[in-house]
């Protein structure tokens, strides 16, 4: 079953094959992959991956357009266990975008997938991200050490942050409405 949303001025849709080379653009671009610590990316490196990736039962991988279909960014929820999954994999070139792309996921997530419960992990440097996730209705759990990197080769401190069905369903996300209405 594939899985799309359209909210007020951006859309999610599940990444296809037809998606790599606007995906390698991007998060090959400096000026949106400072905290990716990945090797520069190639067309068949992507594909490879989206193929790898595509029907895997713990993770889904969505790529952020707008409302007329143009290639925005990334988003994702992966590692889900027991209800519980991980959301990075966080690219977007626009700002209003990325802040509904991160409130259609939640969507996703809790109405769609019925999980319980989503956290990230943000490198404690790119506060422009994790200072948005408590707009978003997310609680800071803990700061800790994390890999990341292409070979999970590299050590971070992260802020990570959650919110449960519960709190989501519970969260005024009027102001966001209201902001992404307005841009």
């Amino acid at each position: 079953m594939s899985i799309s949303i359209e909210g007020i001025k951006t859309r999610l849709e599940e990444v296809s094959e037809s998606d790599a080379a606007d995906i390698v653009e991007l998060r090959n671009n400096p000026a949106y992959n400072k905290f990716l610590f990945q090797k520069p990316l190639t067309v068949e490196d992507q594909l490879a991956w989206i193929k790898k990736n595509k029907n895997r039962a713990d993770a889904k991988n969505f790529k952020v357009t707008d409302r007329d279909g143009s290639f925005k960014g990334t988003i994702s929820v992966y590692n889900i266990v027991d209800g519980r999954g991980e959301w990075g994999r966080y690219v977007v070139n626009n700002p209003v975008h990325a802040v509904e792309a991160v409130y259609l996921l939640l969507k996703v997530c809790f109405e769609q997938m019925n999980m319980k419960s989503v956290y990230g992990q943000t490198n404690i440097e790119n506060k422009a991200v994790w200072h948005q996730h408590p707009k978003l209705g997310f609680r800071e759990v803990e700061i800790k050490e994390v890999p990341v990197g292409s070979d999970w080769n590299v050590m971070v401190k992260a802020i990570i942050h959650e919110i449960t069905a519960e709190e989501f369903k519970n969260f005024n996300y009027s102001h966001i409405l209201k902001l992404v209405s307005f841009f």
